[in-house]
């Protein structure tokens, strides 16, 4: 059967946190998925990790590569261009997702192109900050493409399949002056015609690498622990 999402999770590092983003998806109330798991330079145990997904459950595929220009945005492109959904989504490998995630993309896309839920960010001392914008607004455009300013990332993204496909280049390395993912962003943006939303739903969380910069891999994975059985 034709999956309706698919899925892309990128991943770079030690597999410790992919096992609960790879759960955070499989725990989904909408079911009909498939996910690309794609190893940017990825250690062996990393990619082990993912094969063992993968013969779990064979809705999984892993596409293995060598560390890739910036954050491996080429394999990503590559992932789409074998991919078979309606819908596309992506996550971090050390963010969680709600299990409405995906419904809630669904119900973005109805009468979207491309959008965004709510990202919520999870600070070192557990506090949570939600980004606030709306893609609707002509303003908030216009600032994305103009201006050092963005309010989503992958993991809050959705999209449809079709309109990536229009892109004359879809997901590519861009300058190291300007994040990846606003980079990818304006290349939406700039379509004739796109329609562009914003939906207010809480379905996902963000842990920013930036501010954990200095702590043990095991620290993270003990945190991203407690918020999966939190989510649970």
């Amino acid at each position: 059967m034709t999956p309706t999402f698919t899925i892309v999770l990128p991943v770079h590092r030690p597999p410790a946190l992919l096992p609960y983003a790879i759960d955070s998806v499989l725990a989904q109330e909408r079911q009909d998925f498939e996910l690309i798991i794609v190893c940017d330079g990825a250690p062996e145990a990393t990619v082990e990790c993912a094969r063992l997904a993968s013969g779990r459950d064979s809705r999984i595929r892993v596409r293995v590569h060598p560390k890739g220009e910036r954050h491996g945005e080429i394999y990503r492109h590559q992932a789409l261009e074998e991919a078979e959904g309606t819908y596309v989504c992506e996550i971090a490998d050390d963010d969680l997702w709600f299990p409405n995630h995906l419904g809630e993309i669904a119900e973005l896309l109805r009468e979207a192109d491309f959008g965004n839920l709510l990202q919520v960010d999870v600070k070192p001392d557990a506090s949570l900050r939600v980004h606030v914008g709306d893609l609707a607004t002509s303003q908030t455009r216009v600032r994305m493409q103009t201006e050092r300013f963005n309010f989503f990332g992958p993991t809050a993204v959705g999209y449809r399949m079709s309109t990536y496909r229009r892109l004359p280049v879809g997901w590519a390395p861009g300058p190291t002056s300007i994040w990846s993912d606003i980079f990818m962003w304006r290349k939406f943006l700039m379509l004739e015609s796109i329609v562009c939303r914003t939906r207010v739903a809480f379905t996902n969380l963000h842990f920013p690498t930036p501010l954990r910069r200095d702590w043990p891999i095991e620290r993270r994975r003990d945190e991203l622990k407690s918020w999966a059985d939190r989510i649970k």
